[in-house]
């Protein structure tokens, strides 16, 4: 008989939390963009993220508080071999920092979404590269007559206890610095 109590009560308490949770299928268009951004010591580089990649749909799960919405297990899952950096030593050297064949994933988690205008957004989400999950606060551009979001995430690759690689006996180095700017189109 407790059990029975036991499973009602959660039956009926998951009800009324689940009842605020909105889902939304989201389909991500091709002309989306992510490219990462770095300096070397004599240097600047753009890896590219090869839209064919992207996956086609983002399911979005999320509450709605206020001018706020709450994400619940809603990620963009990429590939970390799919950078295009100009090059095939320096597609290697990248896919060697962020450990791409250890960790084949880079994943972006959408936290909260804070509505600060008409067309502008804060955004709070965990990146995890190579195991290690950091959370970011980001400033995001929305078009809504093109489902667009455009914005860039300044991170630091300590954060993630990435080595960058040294080339010519250690003098040319990677800065610690980097951006990740994305513009995202989707549509319903």
């Amino acid at each position: 008989m407790r059990t029975l109590a036991i499973l009602l009560f959660f039956l009926f308490s998951t009800n009324i939390f689940s009842q605020n949770l909105e889902q939304k299928t989201l389909l991500i268009s091709k002309q989306s963009q992510l490219k990462i951004s770095g300096d070397t010591n004599i240097n600047s580089f753009n890896c590219i993220f090869n839209p064919t990649e992207l996956p086609e749909k983002l399911i979005a799960s999320f509450e709605r508080e206020q001018q706020n919405l709450i994400f619940q297990n809603t990620s963009l899952k990429l590939n970390a071999k799919a950078f295009d950096c100009g090059s095939r030593p320096i597609n290697r050297d990248f896919e060697a920092l962020i450990k791409a064949e250890k960790y084949p994933f880079i994943y972006l988690n959408l936290k909260e979404l804070k509505l600060q205008s008409q067309n502008s957004a804060l955004i709070s989400l965990n990146i995890e590269i190579a195991g290690i999950k950091k959370l970011y606060k980001v400033p995001v551009k929305i078009d809504h007559s093109k489902s667009n979001y455009k914005g860039i995430i300044h991170l630091n690759i300590d954060d993630f206890k990435l080595e960058p690689p040294k080339k010519i006996f250690g003098l040319i180095k990677v800065k610690e610095e980097i951006e990740i700017e994305f513009d995202l189109y989707f549509k319903e």
